[in-house]
């Protein structure tokens, strides 16, 4: 018999609480230290990463209803390998906010805020406790990849929040009603990238296991419409649609290593929560397995493209949400007797994530400014270049785009896409070498080095680099100057 007055709480309980206290304050710090990196980020007006420019170029192009999908062997030389629905929306802020990136980026902010929303959400409707909402919420906020890409002006983090909004009304909204709402979040995920058909194809095993009819009607209301405005916009872009788009994406070659590579980090990453993940899903695929469970493996099976030329750590941010997405069900399918388990698993995951701005764990598989928080040094260097273009004598080429549109010149190329058509036989480089050597463009600026390797010899021949400017964010800018 106890002698004590206060009976003391059981050990258990007690390490429990404080592994709950560990992970709300975990939680709380990554989703702080992301909302100070995105807020810079969408204040910096300059670029930060490779395709920002062109995705602004395709939205000032849609404002002024010009085609994205043209003919490569001529200025503008600019591929572009999307659907159009992200630059639409942002073609519409065009006329008030001008050729800027902080439209953009807010759409991917914005996008991002209704991805957690879409896995709280989907926790609470597991009805485990608000523990769960909290570790999956913080996963998201936690990822280096989610921390590297979630504030460039990509398509990605809106194409994600389709896919992630179709995946869980799969999951919780019945009947036709469901259906219906789930076709079209994942035809818009398609529509605006079309690697997220991986939830299309996730929901329709899904639904098709349930009821024939419920799949048909799913793949149909995806596939019909998305059949008739492809063979609308082919036929309106002479076949450029079908160039940009589907061809120039399907051809990029995987390289296994840079897969294995990618693929290594998230799983070491993210181990404690993959592992639980994929305790739950090998409970959870046999009869009718629910959206979410088959969403999981085919997003896993998925990212292995992260081994394309092409590729970066977008690529890794689906699995995150898919893994984030299952951590509510694998904390609820736990043993009484094993009710610390999950706790201290989350509060690990979490603890192995921290990062801080411009210091550690923010850089992994990071590439030019990946991860890089910017700084009043960056915005200098921006201000430079920006004077540079404003002062060139002639035509100016931008490798990163930003700079010329915000100055009011046209972008005539973009070099990474146009090195790999030529590599496909799908482009020549004699109208560019030509343009080049001739002296139409007296100023060429490079921050990535990815021209084609005749277009880098003309540029070496005829051009020399009158400055070099190595930014704090990564990026070292050249600017080359025609002889002559």
């Amino acid at each position: 018999m106890t002698t004590d007055v206060f009976p003391t709480k059981r050990p258990s309980v007690r390490t429990r609480n404080a592994l709950l206290g560990a992970l709300g304050l975990l939680a709380a710090l990554h989703l702080a230290v992301l909302a100070y990196h995105l807020g810079l980020t969408l204040a910096f007006p300059y670029d930060l990463n490779y395709g920002e420019g062109y995705v602004l170029n395709d939205a000032v192009r849609l404002s002024r209803d010009e085609s994205l999908y043209i003919d490569l062997q001529q200025f503008p030389m600019v591929r572009s390998p999307y659907p159009p629905l992200f630059p639409l929306l942002w073609s519409l802020f065009q006329p008030l906010t001008g050729p800027a990136f902080w439209p953009g980026r807010l759409l991917s902010v914005l996008s991002l805020v209704g991805i957690g929303a879409l896995v709280g959400w989907n926790a609470w409707r597991v009805r485990c406790g608000i523990w769960p909402a909290v570790a999956a919420i913080g996963l998201v906020a936690a990822s280096p990849f989610v921390y590297q890409w979630a504030g460039y002006a990509r398509v990605d983090m809106l194409a994600l929040l389709f896919a992630v909004g179709g995946v869980v009304t799969a999951q919780w909204i019945g009947g036709w009603r469901g259906v219906v709402l789930s076709a079209v979040l994942c035809g818009l995920a398609i529509w605006t990238k079309q690697t997220t058909i991986t939830a299309a194809v996730a929901v329709a095993i899904a639904y098709t296991l349930r009821s024939w009819r419920f799949g048909a009607a799913f793949g149909l209301i995806i596939g019909l419409p998305s059949v008739l405005v492809v063979l609308a916009l082919n036929a309106a872009t002479a076949g450029e649609f079908a160039h940009h788009v589907l061809a120039g994406n399907s051809t990029n070659p995987v390289i296994p290593l840079r897969a294995a590579v990618y693929i290594g980090a998230f799983l070491i990453l993210d181990l404690p929560a993959v592992v639980a993940a994929v305790w739950w899903l090998r409970r959870s695929l046999s009869g009718r397995p629910s959206p979410i469970a088959v969403y999981l493996p085919i997003v896993l099976l998925a990212a292995w493209s992260a081994g394309n030329g092409g590729s970066s750590v977008n690529y890794l941010i689906e699995p995150v949400l898919a893994v984030a997405l299952v951590v509510p069900f694998a904390w609820r399918a736990l043993p009484r007797d094993a009710a610390l388990v999950a706790p201290m698993l989350a509060v690990v995951q979490l603890a192995l994530l921290v990062h801080s701005p411009n210091s550690f764990g923010t850089t992994y598989l990071g590439e030019n400014a990946l991860g890089h928080t910017p700084t009043a040094a960056d915005a200098a260097i921006g201000a430079h270049l920006d004077s540079v273009v404003q002062s060139a004598s002639g035509d100016v080429i931008a490798e990163p785009a930003g700079f010329a549109l915000r100055d009011g010149r046209p972008v005539y190329l973009q070099p990474i896409d146009l090195r790999a058509e030529q590599l496909q036989g799908r482009w020549r480089s004699e109208p560019l070498t030509s343009a080049l050597a001739s002296g139409r463009f007296s100023d060429v600026i490079t921050a990535y080095n990815l021209f084609p390797a005749d277009a880098e010899r003309t540029i070496a021949q005829y051009f020399s680099v009158v400055e070099t400017l190595p930014s704090p964010d990564g990026l070292t800018f050249q600017v080359y100057r025609y002889r002559s």
